[in-house]
């Protein structure tokens, strides 16, 4: 068994030295120094970093405009507020080109008070209607039944099937 493991570790040994040996020569230097010179002058590196800029530059477009979509929501948000605040202050007294919309937001709101109104009566009715059983059962006495089933004489046992 020493025999066979002293043959292993001198093979090995030995295809590490040649490895090295191939590894430090001119050739295999000179092979990956062309290799390296012709990605660079063929351009792989230059459409690497090309694509890489791209790619970073549609990654800050995404986030931009996620941003302006979130900033222009809030400043429609503030504009509502101003106006309804606006409204509120100056509801009695609007001053030129407002008074056609303050009338027009006075109709709308009149409108939606009648159409809550009008939601809260179904509620109402509807919750009343669950509460009050549409259908009257009158359950026969168990003794009629019974009677009934042998007068017509489709009596069935519990282990026999309907007699006829």
């Amino acid at each position: 068994m020493a025999d066979l493991k002293d043959i292993l570790s001198g093979t090995l040994g030995t295809l590490a030295d040649k490895a090295r040996d191939i590894a430090g020569s001119e050739n295999v230097k000179n092979a990956v120094d062309r290799i390296r010179e012709t990605a660079e002058s063929s351009g792989v590196a230059g459409v690497y970093a090309q694509g890489a800029e791209r790619a970073k530059a549609y990654a800050r477009i995404a986030k931009l405009t996620l941003e302006l979509n979130n900033q222009n929501t809030e400043l429609g948000r503030v504009y509502a507020e101003i106006g309804r605040l606006y409204f509120e202050l100056h509801r009695d007294d609007p001053e030129g080109y407002f008074a056609p919309l303050f009338s027009q937001a006075d109709l709308l709101t009149e409108v939606i008070h009648a159409k809550q109104a009008e939601i809260d009566t179904l509620k109402a009715s509807a919750d009343a209607a669950r509460n009050d059983p549409d259908i009257e059962v009158e359950i026969a006495d168990f003794e009629e039944i019974v009677n009934a089933t042998e007068a017509d004489g489709t009596q069935s046992g519990p282990d026999d099937g309907p007699q006829v």
